[in-house]
């Protein structure tokens, strides 16, 4: 096999590890974030509902917000992301790819974000919330939805921008690959214009909520 085949988007600038060390580093931490955690939560959660067990399923959505922490955690603190691509036909050395730089800390902040979401929506359901109160208040605070979402948008449009890609050469060549980011760049920035929306629009509804219902009712006129 020739060459180093395209990353697995919507990511560019991916590398294979360099050493059998850092792959078996790749492969074990995808197994356990990836595979097992998720399959575990995954399980306690379809047991829950299938048992009528609901303290059960709320045990599987904390399994999956504690994954996505550890995912966004270790993505800050190494500023690299790790990924499994292909099949059982993928040669080893090209089924495990590494991002590294910046663009991994906004990315690692939108798992970071849903993490928590999904922890605390199990927290207050363990607590006693039902899932038709928590709906309720959703509806009557929109913005308690729209923050945490405009927040893992915001992060996960500024990691797009950022890139991980590190081009190198002379101006021209730098600038020849800047036109070939474009669109992930101009994707990302679309993520982030949407993000702002929604973040303001949700703040609006929870620090001024006479403004947003004002503005709710114009709307609907």
């Amino acid at each position: 096999m020739s060459g180093v085949p395209d990353p697995p988007l919507p990511f560019t600038g991916g590398r294979i590890p360099a050493s059998e060390q850092e792959r078996t580093l790749v492969e074990r931490r995808i197994l356990w974030q990836f595979i097992v955690a998720p399959v575990v939560s995954f399980a306690a959660l379809l047991g829950g509902f299938n048992l009528g067990w609901p303290g059960l399923a709320a045990v599987g959505v904390v399994g999956f917000g504690a994954t996505a922490l550890s995912i966004g955690g270790l993505a800050i603190s190494e500023r690299r992301l790790m990924f499994i691509r292909g099949g059982t036909m993928t040669p080893r050395e090209y089924r495990y790819f590494i991002y590294d730089g910046l663009a991994a800390v906004p990315y690692g902040m939108a798992y970071v974000v849903g993490g928590v979401c999904l922890i605390t929506v199990a927290g207050l359901f363990l607590s006693g919330a039902s899932p038709e109160g928590m709906r309720a208040a959703l509806l009557a605070r929109p913005g308690l939805g729209l923050v945490p979402v405009g927040a893992a948008l915001l992060f996960y449009g500024s990691g797009f921008v950022i890139g991980f890609v590190h081009r190198a050469g002379s101006p021209w060549q730098r600038a020849f690959g800047m036109l070939l980011d474009a669109p992930a760049r101009l994707g990302g920035l679309i993520l982030v214009a949407l993000a702002l929306a929604a973040l303001v629009i949700g703040l609006v509804d929870l620090l001024s909520p006479a403004h947003f219902d004002r503005w709710f009712e114009f709307g609907y006129r």
